[in-house]
């Protein structure tokens, strides 16, 4: 699987794209897949256009689902088989729009297997930065690609906390669908 990374700031990353759009059935719901002419560089659980203009401010927006049937069949597929294990399940690369830092973290997060977690301290010492728990918090907060870059498997230390941009209900049917016993 190729990514594709461009190093930028959230306020400036829309800014000059135009995103091809479209509303697909998701086993737990609906996904919003989002392609630039690069290829899939956003991807929202049960939101809208509202929520993609929203993370992508100045993008021009042009909602065709039949030009993103054929990427979010595959994407859905490729979560539905476990991945990361199954990379080359895609036919277009993954596009990471974020600052260097987010970059990091969101690449170490595409090295987690189906059904397993880690926690923000884990990622931290796995980045380099042992001390930096809330800064990859953050990061893996401001993630882009939903399901794909498993942000849902990152957890903190103690286990009763269940933050998800998506919503906690949607992180645990998430891990509970992967089979990650303590959400089973």
């Amino acid at each position: 699987m190729k990514v594709i990374t461009h190093t930028t700031t959230r306020a400036a990353r829309g800014k000059g794209l135009t995103l091809v759009w479209g509303l697909h059935d998701f086993a737990l719901g609906k996904m919003l897949v989002a392609l630039s002419s690069e290829g899939v560089c956003w991807i929202g659980i049960n939101c809208g256009e509202k929520d993609l203009a929203k993370n992508w401010p100045g993008a021009n927006l042009i909602e065709d689902a039949k030009i993103t049937a054929k990427p979010a069949r595959e994407l859905a597929a490729a979560w539905k088989k476990g991945w990361p294990q199954r990379a080359g399940d895609l036919s277009v690369p993954l596009v990471l729009y974020g600052t260097a830092f987010q970059i990091k973290v969101w690449k170490e997060l595409l090295k987690i297997k189906s059904g397993a977690v880690v926690t923000y301290a884990d990622i931290a010492r796995k980045v380099g930065l042992p001390a930096a728990v809330r800064a990859v918090g953050s990061a893996v907060g401001k993630n882009t690609l939903s399901i794909i870059v498993p942000c849902h498997r990152v957890v903190n230390t103690s286990g009763n906390k269940i933050s998800y941009g998506w919503g906690p209900a949607m992180k645990k049917a998430l891990l509970k669908a992967e089979g990650v016993p303590a959400y089973a």
